[in-house]
């Protein structure tokens, strides 16, 4: 991302997009970063996003929704905030999210928001490591007490930093099937969903995949062209991300709504670990 840091992300390039989407149809829109808190024109972009009949919502660490004074300028236009937890602990969170305190803070930006507003959309997003998978049930039950009312666990994906690290970071899959379930058990009142996993690695708990509960979207954002950047959309119509269906996957009856395992994973360590679900005969 160090390329785009000379062309910001101006007022009038979000008003823009905002308006144009809205002309479109598009009745959500979900900021992400960075932090997006930080953006000093944050609450004017709700606002307006608002305005346009939207539904907000953002991806945090919690920076600046942990200080009551910001919270209350901005639950008004925020719908929901999914924060990032990775983690039941500093211990285990703070060296995931790279800095020193950031367990507290997003902890403490869940508790504001949900004591401000008990209507707020409160979810939190927790990426499954090999760092963190032993503590994953801690970390659900932490969410699920802090009043958060989604909580998508998702697995390590190869892309960005992710991919770079990629063979040193993601969970074999037949830890994730020890211990996903496991997870879930332990959230007494949200909704748990499981993101980039393959539907036969959660056995009977295959309803919570993502791959479910997925919406079509268009992310607005830097993009390269020849001899120049742009802010252009890509439009995603299933939540594949590189994921891909293997010989392994062709008795299983629940294909057909599954979109598989990640391409790497497979280039890495094969498809023995897939268990198809029902195979059919």
């Amino acid at each position: 991302m160090d390329r785009y840091k000379a062309f910001p992300v101006t007022w009038g390039r979000v008003a823009t997009v905002l308006r144009t989407m809205a002309e479109r149809g598009v009745d959500s829109v979900h900021l992400t970063g960075g932090e997006p808190t930080i953006h000093p024109r944050f609450v004017q972009v709700c606002a307006l996003a608002k305005k346009l009949g939207m539904r907000t919502s953002i991806g945090t660490i919690g920076t600046m929704l942990s200080r009551e004074d910001f919270a209350r300028k901005a639950l008004p236009v925020l719908d929901e905030a999914l924060f990032s937890l990775h983690g039941p602990d500093a211990a285990t969170h703070d060296p995931l999210a790279g800095r020193d305190g950031s367990f507290e803070r997003v902890t403490r930006a869940i508790e504001t928001c949900v004591r401000l507003d008990p209507d707020f959309g409160a979810f939190v997003n927790t990426v499954v490591t090999r760092r963190n998978v032993d503590q994953l049930p801690d970390t659900v039950a932490l969410a699920d007490r802090l009043g958060a009312r989604l909580i998508v666990v998702s697995n390590t994906t190869p892309e960005g930093g992710g991919l770079d690290h990629y063979s040193d970071l993601a969970v074999p899959l037949t830890r994730l099937a020890e211990v996903l379930p496991v997870a879930a058990a332990r959230a007494e009142r949200a909704v748990v969903r499981f993101f980039a996993v393959p539907l036969c690695v959660l056995g009977d708990r295959w309803t919570l995949s993502n791959d479910l509960h997925w919406d079509p979207r268009v992310t607005v954002e830097w993009q390269d062209q020849p001899g120049k950047v742009v802010f252009d959309g890509i439009y995603s119509w299933d939540p594949g991300r590189n994921r891909v269906q293997t010989e392994t996957c062709e008795p299983c009856e629940r294909k057909g709504v599954c979109f598989g395992v990640f391409d790497r994973y497979v280039a890495l360590w094969g498809d023995s670990e897939l268990r198809p679900l029902n195979p059919i005969r």
